[in-house]
């Protein structure tokens, strides 16, 4: 028998990925995508608060107990983001430049949100708002410096700066959504127009993220990942997970909530939360599967 010829790097990465299908997350993309999903899910969160705080109709009992899981999101973000390495993911190539940046400003934000939070229990209003400001403009650029590090492969860096921010704001005002939901048990007469709000800017950025998906389908991939795609987007069952349940069924739920909310009806409002935020966390989890295998910000 002749012996079996010695397979080089690039084939084997290529067989490995045809062992385990297009469009799932692949070992090597796990801590990149955690990442991903923790930083939408806190700076998103920390842009919908202070919103919240800045618009001023929710209760200060409300922000004060909600603003307190900030610093514990940003700081798992910051120790995930910490134990990133590599230039390669998976064939995803990354650009590490501005990693160690995203680490320091993560540090900086985690600290911050500690001192914001102080600031709002000692009722320091006016400060809290201001450094909640600050804040929020880092949270962005944080996002920012994340699109730089993920753009390589992707057509442009602005198409996934975008699709960072809309997910982070979809995420974010679903999750405030859902505790504010909560709250109308402890302050029954509290106004329904908070709640009004957040479900419709939540809806309103769902509808940018379809927009940002056609764009990111239509438009051409910079660099293929190393090894290519095994099967076309349209056949890949993970592309239409995150357009069934990550985009159309937070928009039919989501406009149920905001209806109910319109009519007081909060009990019915906060339980379809549950499912527009359960939702939208798995459609963001499918699409940066996606955006490490082909290339895509979807």
């Amino acid at each position: 028998m002749l012996p079996e010829r010695r397979r080089t790097p690039d084939e084997r990465s290529a067989l490995d990925r045809r062992a385990s299908g297009g469009g799932r997350i692949q070992t090597d993309t796990l801590p990149y995508t955690l990442y991903l999903i923790l930083a939408e899910l806190s700076l998103g969160g920390l842009l919908a608060m202070q919103f919240v705080d800045v618009r001023g109709f929710a209760s200060r009992g409300f922000v004060k107990a909600t603003m307190i899981m900030l610093p514990v999101l940003l700081g798992l973000t910051f120790w995930v983001a910490f134990t990133l390495e590599g230039d390669v993911a998976e064939g995803y190539r990354i650009d590490a430049g501005p990693r160690d940046v995203i680490v320091v400003l993560l540090g900086v934000l985690t600290g911050g949100s500690l001192v914001h939070n102080v600031l709002i229990y000692r009722d320091r209003e006016a400060w809290g708002r201001i450094l909640g400001g600050l804040l929020s403009v880092l949270a962005v650029v944080v996002l920012l410096l994340t699109a730089i590090m993920l753009r390589l492969p992707v057509w442009e860096m602005g198409l996934v700066f975008l699709s960072l921010l809309a997910g982070s704001l979809v995420i974010g005002f679903a999750a405030v959504g859902l505790s504010l939901g909560h709250w109308y048990l402890v302050t029954p007469r509290l106004p329904s127009r908070p709640l009004n709000e957040v479900t419709a800017i939540m809806l309103g950025f769902l509808l940018a993220q379809v927009l940002l998906l056609a764009l990111a389908v239509a438009l051409p991939v910079d660099e293929e990942p190393r090894g290519g795609r095994d099967i076309p987007l349209a056949d890949d069952a993970t592309f239409w997970l995150r357009i069934v349940v990550g985009l159309a069924m937070p928009l039919v739920f989501g406009w149920m909530a905001w209806s109910s909310s319109r009519i007081r009806s909060m009990m019915a409002a906060t339980g379809l939360l549950y499912l527009v935020t359960a939702l939208v966390l798995a459609g963001e989890i499918a699409a940066r599967a996606l955006l490490f295998d082909s290339g895509r910000p979807i």
